[in-house]
């Protein structure tokens, strides 16, 4: 049995091959390997664009109920140990797991065989698979940080905006542009409320008829955006042109969608509903989520009287 697998989607879909490059490569060396000891490949897991930090694979977790349910398998095979697991924890479990089974794990650039050296070779493989990926990360948030320091957008834009590539004096740089389609609507809708006439129930209602949705993906079709996306939108200060990451706020690379004035008024506004307690109601009135029972302190809501009750 095979287990192969790439961290993420970009791996996925280089050249005319689906699968890429790194995949075929994986699979080629794997299908070497078991025929090196003679072993008939039963099955094939892939698991594509997924980190092995956690075991919650998708086809990781496929490929160990094969392995409980089959009963028989002698090998899982794969192309080094850090496709198996980048966590000495997950790393132990499943290798009990698969030896309680009576399989052994096969790596094609890793000798990990079964003698005193072979699992010390192992152990040493899989510390280094921890610390390459904690490393990364560790190193991923300071180039994180430091692109913040510079104004740049760490990690995906808001609604209203698009990460994209440009040729920049002969090279290629991530920036951050005005979404043609989106950005209109997160204008229109900071202009209407800063005017206090709108809720956010009935500005997102309105914002779905315009035709605003959320920017898909290839996991992700096109929604509508949800009240709380539309709240969250409406305070958030990257449409001031500022870039917040890890608590500090630094200007941003990016053209602001908004001016520090009708910022300031649409803060204004959500201060007001929130302290008034204004409900996402269609009936209007001039002293709703104002009034309160004197005796229990409830707030007093309108309602339409009909029949005989008018």
């Amino acid at each position: 049995m095979i287990y192969l697998r790439v961290s993420t989607l970009k791996q996925v879909g280089r050249d005319t091959d689906p699968d890429g490059y790194s995949l075929p490569a994986q699979r080629e060396a794997c299908e070497r390997k078991a025929a090196s000891l003679d072993a008939e490949v039963v099955e094939v897991f892939v698991d594509r664009g997924e980190s092995a930090k956690t075991a919650d694979r998708p086809e990781f977790q496929r490929m160990l109920s094969f392995v409980r349910a089959q009963g028989d398998i002698d090998y899982v095979i794969l192309d080094k140990v850090d496709r198996f697991a980048r966590n000495r924890r997950d790393d132990a479990n499943i290798m009990f797991e698969l030896k309680s089974s009576g399989t052994t794990l096969v790596s094609v650039k890793e000798n990990i065989d079964e003698t005193p050296a072979g699992q010390l070779l192992h152990a040493i493989m899989a510390g280094i698979a921890e610390f390459y990926s904690k490393n990364l990360a560790t190193e991923s948030m300071k180039g994180m940080a430091q692109k913040a320091k510079m104004g740049g957008t760490p990690g995906k834009a808001p609604v209203g905006y698009l990460n994209t590539r440009q040729r920049i004096e002969g090279r290629e740089v991530a920036i951050v542009i005005l979404d043609p389609d989106r950005a209109p609507h997160i204008q229109w809708a900071f202009e209407m409320y800063a005017t206090g006439e709108w809720t956010i129930r009935s500005l997102t209602d309105e914002l779905e008829r315009r035709g605003l949705t959320a920017v898909p993906s290839r996991s992700r079709v096109p929604k509508p955006l949800s009240p709380s996306i539309v709240a969250r939108t409406l305070s958030h200060r990257y449409y001031l042109g500022k870039v917040i990451f890890k608590g500090q706020e630094y200007e941003g690379r990016h053209q602001p969608l908004v001016s520090e004035d009708l910022f300031t008024r649409v803060q204004e506004v959500l201060r007001a509903h929130d302290q008034s307690s204004e409900k996402q109601r269609i009936y209007n009135h001039y002293l709703k989520g104002s009034v309160f029972c004197a005796a229990c302190g409830s707030r007093l809501c309108i309602t339409n009287a009909k029949g005989q009750y008018m």
